[in-house]
């Protein structure tokens, strides 16, 4: 498993009453993904109508839409970050391009109240 990754993984939902099955964006860096037994993630929804100001969307308009392995407009949500076990990836989908990724960074920037552009 690699940064940029897109992964199908089991997710806890928030209150850890119940966990469900979905994409996620690996935002570890390879020697941390590769050493440890966790990977850090950025949840995906496919739920683009309830955005948030922090939302990176990937539209199947998108030219790196294909890259991703997704099969509908998603948003990556980098205000939803999680440390999770990496047994919990079921599958590897695809990857973020590099427009994408340089959209989450800003993004992760804006978020996390970082200097940078």
């Amino acid at each position: 498993m690699n940064k940029w990754d897109i992964v199908l993984l089991t997710y806890p939902f928030t209150d850890l009453s119940a966990t469900k099955v979905r994409p996620a964006l690996v935002i570890s860096p390879n020697l941390y993904n590769h050493s440890r037994q966790d990977a850090v993630f950025i949840l995906i929804t496919n739920n683009t109508k309830r955005r948030s100001q922090y939302d990176v969307i990937i539209s199947r308009a998108n030219p790196e839409f294909s890259l991703t392995g997704l099969r509908y407009d998603s948003a990556i949500r980098t205000d939803k970050i999680f440390a999770l076990s990496k047994k919990l990836v079921t599958t590897t989908l695809g990857r973020c391009g590099q427009q994408m990724q340089r959209e989450v960074e800003k993004q992760l920037r804006l978020f996390l109240d970082l200097p940078g552009d």
